[in-house]
């Protein structure tokens, strides 16, 4: 497996199925004592929310199988320093 690293520190990163990524990690990284992200879809008529971590605190997604990789996640960025790990 190979894997892609950044510390996103403004805006946002969009992973779609033809970058096939099997997995991504999320988390605040440890020069910031808190960030916040927020989703990109409504679920069942509800706006996303930002959601704040502690550094340390991440989040983890994952692909079903190799055959159907992440696809429409956007990961932005509204406070603190956010460390992207993403597994190819």
């Amino acid at each position: 497996m190979r894997f892609w690293t950044y510390t996103l520190t403004s805006g946002s990163i969009t992973i779609n199925q033809i970058d096939g990524a099997m997995f991504v990690s999320v988390q605040c990284d440890s020069s910031s004592s808190s960030c916040q992200v927020i989703g990109n879809i409504p679920f069942k008529q509800l706006e996303p929310t930002a959601v704040t971590l502690t550094t340390g605190q991440g989040i983890n997604i994952s692909a079903l199988s190799p055959a159907s990789t992440l696809d429409g996640i956007t990961i932005t960025r509204l406070s603190g320093n956010i460390d992207i790990l993403i597994g190819f």
